[in-house]
């Protein structure tokens, strides 16, 4: 009190730094040993703070996964990973928690963090997110997929056709993300909106909507950990943070021309779908019953948005994991190879998708694929408001956010002899885990339950049509390219690789 007396005009100031000190002191007790929480394993610093996360994703680069995934191996298959969520890694629990009959909702922080909270997927509430999604969810039926499936042929034979006038033995770069990109993008683009952007006749096949889908990925650890980021963003002018940020004119060009469309197609000024077999989503959608409850331009922007940024990158990341691996292990192309020049003796002349579903290897090398580049990254964070989760010991109470990890299940060794080896064989002749169950069951790339991807169809059908297409066709060689071009280092919702690398560049042969 004597140094208050003499410093009286700093009184407030020094009051309110000793208040702060005591009350950040009083909640770290709290949490560290009073907590629902307190008694879940974990590190002390984790339970304590959620700027272990901020440090670990935000400032070193999407790092906080390895750090679960090593605490795990520490603590076990239950951890405390912040002063309000638990992590569990185990195989055999991923179906029951994200089970079909789960109903669950999401953390309501992580709505904005995409920027498109309208969207189906960032619907927090369960009940609210089966209507919308139901909505939605019959245009990705397999019907569907299978009967716009030539569609996604012909675009391959114009990717191979391209191929083969510009870069065969020209010793020109191709870089296989951005031909798979453009592809997978132009494919989507006419299923959802029937327009085509020709994506495959870019210079490089550098689609604009696969660079800003890219740019986005890396602003997610930031937004997820501070939700007024994305707001403030939208508060500043697009020159302003063009100015700071050239990449970020990609985003809004994409957001931009998404709007475009659904004003066109909303309009009537959009006439492409009356020409072709399909019902595109958006036209649906605007026919709906959604649409008596409202359903805004803004709404419909968003759900492009969702729709199109999930469709595009990870397809085109998985396509490009199984072009490294089939390329740099000649085994597997061999294998590969021979079994689709025994099915399509004329590569002019392709196989249906359900024809090609049957070749054992080509679906060895596709699953492979998929557990190989994880698809999403990012923790499944939900929370129960019905009640409390068990698992084994240990209560999470109602209320409380808790979470797997889809790269951990798909690498788990329990399940998956040698995971980080790319090996096809594993899934033939209907292999069944060490626990008796089929291995295809561990294969959560996809996501499980209510909330699992919508696109998987039209993924799949992707995944068989490239690969046998282009690899009935084309001879490749790698160009200076090896695993740690593809290998994560760093998770941003998505899987990234080193910051120096340049894809999977090749020479077409």
């Amino acid at each position: 009190m004597a140094i208050l007396s003499l410093l009286p005009g700093y009184r407030a100031i020094v009051l309110a730094a000793l208040g702060s000190i005591v009350y950040i002191i009083g909640l770290a007790v709290y949490r560290l040993y009073l907590s629902p929480l307190a008694k879940f394993p974990g590190p002390k610093w984790t339970a304590a703070t959620g700027w272990v996360e901020v440090y670990w994703d935000v400032l070193k680069g999407g790092k906080f996964i390895f750090k679960i995934e090593e605490w795990h191996e520490k603590y076990g298959p239950i951890i405390r990973i912040s002063p309000w969520e638990v992590h569990i890694r185990d195989a055999e629990f991923y179906d029951q928690l994200y089970s079909v009959k789960s109903r669950f909702s999401k953390m309501p922080h992580l709505k904005e963090r995409f920027g498109i909270p309208l969207s189906t997927f960032d619907v927090i509430e369960h009940e609210h997110h089966h209507r919308r999604r139901a909505a939605v969810g019959p245009f990705f039926t397999r019907q569907k997929v299978i009967d716009f499936s030539p569609y996604i042929t012909t675009r391959v034979a114009k990717l191979c056709a391209i191929l083969e006038a510009d870069y065969k033995s020209t010793g020109k770069i191709v870089t296989l993300n951005e031909a798979f990109g453009a592809l997978v993008s132009d494919a989507l683009t006419w299923y959802t909106y029937a327009l085509s952007y020709n994506f495959l006749e870019y210079p490089d096949f550098k689609a604009p909507f696969t660079t800003a889908i890219r740019n986005l990925a890396y602003a997610i650890p930031m937004s997820t950990q501070f939700p007024w980021f994305v707001a403030v963003m939208k508060m500043l002018p697009e020159k302003w943070i063009g100015i700071l940020d050239p990449q970020m004119k990609a985003v809004f060009e994409f957001h931009g021309e998404l709007r475009n469309q659904i004003r066109r197609i909303g309009n009537g000024d959009n006439d492409g779908h009356k020409s072709v077999t399909h019902r595109t989503v958006f036209h649906e959608l605007l026919a709906s019953d959604l649409k008596k409850g409202g359903l805004s331009e803004d709404l419909l922007h968003h759900e492009a948005a969702s729709i199109t940024a999930a469709g595009i990158d990870t397809t085109k990341s998985a396509l490009t994991m199984a072009s490294f691996w089939i390329l740099q292990k000649p085994d597997i192309y061999e294998k590969l190879h021979q079994e689709l020049v025994e099915a399509i003796p004329d590569a002019e002349n392709m196989p249906s998708l359900t024809d090609l579903e049957k070749l054992p290897y080509l679906y060895a090398v596709v699953q492979e694929s998929l557990r190989m580049s994880y698809g999403v990254t990012e923790r499944l964070t939900r929370t129960n408001p019905s009640g409390p989760i068990q698992y084994g010991d240990y209560i999470i109470p109602a209320d409380t956010a808790f979470s797997m990890t889809s790269y951990l299940q798909l690498r788990s060794p329990e399940i998956f002899y040698q995971p980080d080896e790319f090996i096809p064989e594993r899934w033939l002749n209907n292999p069944v885990s060490s626990t008796g169950h089929p291995l295809s069951r561990y294969l959560s790339v996809f996501g499980k339950g209510p909330r699992m991807c919508l696109g998987m169809n039209f993924a799949q059908a992707e995944m068989y049509l490239a690969l046998a297409g282009v690899f009935r066709r084309m001879k490749f060689e790698l160009y200076q390219t090896d695993r740690s071009d593809v290998d994560m280092t760093g998770s941003f919702f998505v899987p990234m690789p080193k910051d120096e690398s340049h894809g999977v560049r090749v020479l077409v042969k």
